[in-house]
């Protein structure tokens, strides 16, 4: 009986000096702080679901909506309509989204 009591303070007093020193990483440099990483996201490319060629305007539907050349859809400015594609620009990059193919093609 004395043994399982010694044991069971043994156990008690081990799991009281765990839970009052946190564990620190001993190969972490001694001035290490972390800085907090700003990510920025853009929204998703608007599909390209058709072109439409009047005269010598084109405009095409994106994201069931009709758009000309120097609107914005979903923080994209359109700055080109081709016979088979739109030329979109998000901030410093273009972007190409293609009438025949579902892939996204990065210009720049």
């Amino acid at each position: 009986m004395v043994k399982y009591i010694i044991l069971f303070c043994s156990i008690i007093s081990a799991n009281v000096m765990a839970n009052s020193a946190p564990l620190v990483d001993p190969t972490k440099p001694l001035n290490h702080t972390i800085k907090p990483v700003k990510k920025e996201y853009r929204s998703a490319l608007p599909k390209l679901q058709s072109i439409l060629a009047e005269g010598g305007q084109r405009r095409a539907i994106l994201n069931n909506q009709l758009y000309k050349t120097g609107q914005w859809v979903s923080g994209y400015q359109i700055t080109r309509i081709e016979s088979d594609a739109v030329l979109l620009r998000h901030k410093k990059h273009a972007y190409k989204l293609n009438l025949y193919t579902k892939e996204e093609h990065f210009v720049k």
